[in-house]
């Protein structure tokens, strides 16, 4: 990893909420001891993408711990980790907190829905361990709380994004870097629109194993319903924004990368046309919308629903991925010859290698905690924007909207009093 901006020595962790210099390589007993993992949230993401994942680098590290709500989903879980090892030794967690008081725990994978992704981190911080966490934030606030809290903490803290490793993306964000377009004038993304649960939509009791109240965490209490708590969560804005956060997130992150706005932003986000809410009394966020960003240097971006694509245009040509993940197309095969270049991005196989090299050798993991926030805040700026109804005039230095009280306030949401930040981390402001 050639890049010096991405990966920068860190050396400070803490015990308890009291700060204490810390070399990170001496968190585990022996620098070349296996990185022991705890995985909170096993749902299908948690195991089909994270834990198999982890299994498959016996060399690197040792998943010994698994935490859901789901007590189904967690034996579930214990099983696969032991029958991959062949042994018993896996520990079941329903409450994350127990997980995190285990001091034999290295590093945590955090899969659970977006709105526990922050406290759950910040918690996990504040314990020492390393953190490898699904997108995105649940607010601007949050976001910015959680990089000041890592930053000072210095554990590892690994966005959990594959975008960053996948050979589109990472082609596409060298090709632009390296001027192979010139300036880049705009940026073009579609956001493919989910289709709906038609199942399971009443209001029930939840199920005996499982654990709603903490489930809900943070988020205000609402009735249980099996398709809105497992997986289409996404769609209500109690536990995420929508779609603009889910798809957007991942190319966004590209854009922002590819443009050199990794640690900054947009300047205004404008709606566009009509936008369209679900309105079934089960999910509520916007699954229509064209929104037009515009960032200080003049460049734009618009960010619609539409079918799944990205495309950088420059003024000495464009480049384009029409597709999850596929074979880029450019205006002019020469754009895509990266044979000699000047830039050069981290590249690894994967994020989990990423995250795990890096908690041994004590560097920064590719996507870091602070352009995740940088991100996600662009995306809230826009689900603001969308709420509103009217164009809204961002500062990414202070991360305030301006002259907007109305959209300001959107940067924080209420809490849950026992899940607050106040409660969660007190000398951290919020």
């Amino acid at each position: 990893m050639d890049r010096r901006t991405f990966l920068k020595n860190t050396g400070i962790s803490v015990a308890g909420t009291s700060l204490v210099p810390l070399n990170l390589g001496c968190i585990r007993r022996n620098p070349n001891d296996l990185i022991t993992i705890g995985m909170i949230g096993v749902g299908s993401q948690g195991v089909e993408r994270n834990l198999r994942h982890y299994l498959k680098y016996p060399e690197l590290c040792h998943v010994v711990a698994v935490c859901d709500v789901s007590l189904t989903r967690a034996t579930s879980a214990k099983n696969l980790v032991n029958n991959t090892y062949k042994s018993k030794d896996c520990i079941v967690y329903q409450d994350f907190r127990e997980l995190l008081d285990n001091k034999s725990i290295d590093a945590v994978q955090i899969s659970t829905p977006d709105h526990w992704h922050v406290p759950i981190s910040i918690m996990a911080a504040l314990k020492g361990k390393h953190i490898c966490c699904e997108k995105p934030t649940l607010t601007i606030a949050e976001g910015r709380l959680l990089s000041d809290v890592i930053k000072k903490t210095g554990v590892a803290y690994q966005v959990s994004i594959e975008d960053r490793f996948l050979g589109a993306y990472h082609h596409m964000a060298e090709v632009a870097l390296n001027g192979r377009l010139g300036a880049i004038k705009h940026i073009e993304i579609s956001l493919p629109v989910p289709q709906l649960p038609t199942n399971d939509l009443e209001i029930t009791k939840p199920p005996k194993d499982l654990d709603y109240d903490l489930w809900l965490g943070p988020a205000a209490e609402i009735p249980f319903i099996y398709s809105r708590t497992f997986y289409h969560f996404r769609w209500h804005d109690a536990f995420s924004g929508g779609l603009l956060t889910d798809w957007g997130a991942h190319y966004c992150d590209t854009a922002q990368l590819a443009t050199g706005n990794e640690l900054s932003g947009p300047s205004e986000v404008t709606p566009v046309g009509e936008t369209r809410f679900y309105q079934d009394g089960i999910f509520n966020t916007a699954y229509q919308f064209d929104l037009h960003y515009k960032y200080p240097n003049n460049m734009t971006m618009r960010v619609k629903s539409g079918d799944a694509s990205i495309r950088l245009e420059g003024e000495e040509g464009w480049v384009e991925s029409n597709g999850w993940n596929s074979q880029l197309t450019s205006s002019n095969d020469k754009i895509l010859d990266l044979t000699r270049k000047n830039v050069t991005l981290p590249a690894a196989s994967d994020e989990f290698i990423n995250f795990l090299k890096c908690i041994r050798e004590n560097k920064k993991p590719v996507c870091s905690v602070e352009s995740g926030h940088r991100t996600s805040s662009l995306l809230h700026c826009g689900n603001a924007a969308l709420k509103l109804n009217r164009k809204i005039f961002w500062d990414c230095q202070s991360e305030h909207v301006i002259n907007d009280p109305e959209a300001d306030k959107l940067r924080k949401r209420a809490m849950r009093a026992m899940w607050s930040y106040s409660k969660i981390c007190p000398d951290f402001t919020y």
